[in-house]
């Protein structure tokens, strides 16, 4: 067999061996660069995003003293709402109380008044019923007395017409000439 077939073939491994070998050096600095690329852009990215991160933090602060600080005075705000209705109400009530005394004290005086209105009322009535017996009795009396007038007068008149005194004589005779 012919030597050529196999020197060949292992020159040309040989030739492959070393042209792959610098390849492979060349891919692996190659492969070196890109991983320090990469790692200068993921620094790079960190840096950015720690940047980032530590805005967003110092404005999420921000916002958060702020919205605090709207609460601290919303709470300040609703407790002084809260304070001036609770005094209002109390000077409501002080008021309401000291209106209520004044009315109890005119409901007591009218009262009192009514029943004095009622009392001088009764004895009116009293009056008026103790005047109107006084006439009904009058009255009554009067009548009695005119009945008894009259029984009186009917017995005189009886009597009279029974006494000789009441019978005329007779007349005189008559004289003729």
């Amino acid at each position: 067999m012919n030597k050529s077939y196999l020197i060949v073939p292992i020159v040309l491994l040989a030739v492959f061996g070393f042209i792959y070998q610098g390849a492979l050096k060349e891919m692996q600095a190659k492969d070196l660069a890109k991983q320090e690329i990469a790692l200068r852009v993921r620094a790079e990215e960190k840096k950015r995003k720690d940047d980032i991160e530590a805005k967003a933090t110092a404005d999420a602060k921000k916002r958060q003293d702020e919205r605090e600080a709207a609460d601290r005075a919303k709470e300040v705000k609703k407790q002084k709402e809260y304070d001036d209705a609770m005094k209002a109400l109390k000077d409501e009530a002080a008021k309401y109380s000291t209106e209520a005394d004044k009315l109890s004290k005119e409901a007591a005086d009218l009262e009192i008044q009514i029943a004095q209105a009622r009392t001088d009322k009764e004895k009116l009535n009293r009056e008026t019923f103790d005047l109107a017996k006084q006439v009904e009795l009058g009255k009554i009396n009067r009548r009695t007395a005119e009945i008894e007038i009259q029984r009186v007068i009917e017995m005189v008149a009886k009597k009279l017409n029974d006494s000789s005194i009441a019978v005329p004589p007779p007349p005189p005779p008559l004289v003729v000439k």
